[in-house]
Order: structure tokens, then C-alpha cells, then sequence
């Protein structure tokens, strides 16, 4: 495990799972909710991060651009498999009541939606509409999310890829 987007993808990975666990076992609607998210793209952010750094040590202190952003995605697309296939196992066969959980949280947060602009006659018709909806968690859906999720990869590997690249000074005068 010498290259850092494995290593830091499989611990970013673990830190994911552990993280989910801890909120599960304090509340599982954390992990439904904003503190939830926010913490979980935190590690995110943060062990792409020490890839990168890794990387560029790795390189002598001095990364391109294209090379930070392969090591970052990398590192994103190991994490997000680990965390996508643990959630998948939680939702299905550890905490079958979660997706209920979440149907009753997203018929919540829009009717609170429909109640703030005042159209209460909107909200009935809009929990039948959620109460409608397949909420189930497939492999399908999972892969689907987990293929969708490599857009927002790339976006977050980009970005930090712009900030941690670094020329060689010395070889500025080839370009």
C-alpha cells in the first residue's frame, strides 16, 4: 500500500465507516441530516488532502497539476466505494428501518417547505407524492449514486488539485 491514493482512499474509507457507525449508534437521523454530511465531507476533503501532500513529497516537493488530480480522484473513488458499499449493508441488512426513517424526514422537511411559503394545501399533496416514491436502496441505485458521485469527485479533485499543485522552478523555462 505504497501509493497514496490507495492508502489514503482505504483509510478515508474506514474513517467513513467508523464515522457512520458513531452517528448510527448516537442517532441514526445524524446520518440523515446536515452534521452528517458536513462530517463526512470533512474526512473526505481532509484525506484527499493527505494524498496529495504524500503525492507531492513523493515527487520531491513538486506535482503538476494533471498528477495531483489523478492521485486525488483516485483517492475519492476508493473512499466513496468503501463508504457507498457499507452504506448499502446498513440501509439492507443492519438498520432495514433507515429508509422509513428517511421517507418520514424528507415528508417533514417538505411540508415545514410548503408551510413557509404558506401554501398549505400543497402539503398533503406533497406527502402523498413522497409517500409514493421507491425509497428502497438496490445495488442499482448504489452503483447509480456511487457513478454520479465521481462528477462531485471530480469537481472537489479539481479544486484541490488547483491549490496543491506546485512547478519546479527550475523547469519553468521549458514551458
Amino acid at each position: 500500500m505504497n501509493h497514496p491514493s490507495v492508502k489514503y482512499g482505504v483509510l478515508g474509507g474506514f474513517a467513513s465507516v467508523i464515522l457512520t457507525l458513531i452517528l448510527w449508534f448516537i442517532n441514526p437521523d445524524y446520518l440523515l441530516s446536515f452534521t452528517g454530511s458536513a462530517a463526512g465531507f470533512l474526512i473526505l476533503i481532509f484525506f484527499m488532502y493527505m494524498a496529495g501532500k504524500e503525492a507531492r513529497t513523493l515527487s520531491y516537493g513538486y506535482i503538476d497539476y494533471g498528477e495531483i488530480f489523478k492521485y486525488l480522484f483516485i483517492t475519492f473513488v476508493i473512499m466513496s466505494l468503501i463508504s457507498t458499499i457499507f452504506v448499502y449493508i446498513l440501509y439492507n441488512f443492519i438498520d432495514t428501518g433507515m429508509l422509513e426513517r428517511q421517507k418520514e424526514m424528507a415528508i417533514k422537511t417538505a411540508e415545514k417547505m410548503a408551510s413557509m411559503f404558506g401554501n398549505e394545501d400543497a402539503i398533503e399533496e406533497i406527502s402523498d407524492k413522497i409517500e409514493e416514491q421507491d425509497f428502497s436502496y438496490t445495488i442499482g441505485k448504489a452503483i447509480q449514486g456511487w457513478i454520479f458521485g465521481m462528477l462531485l469527485g471530480a469537481i472537489i479533485a479539481a479544486i484541490q488539485g488547483a491549490i496543491m499543485k506546485k512547478k519546479d522552478p527550475n523547469f519553468d523555462h521549458f514551458a
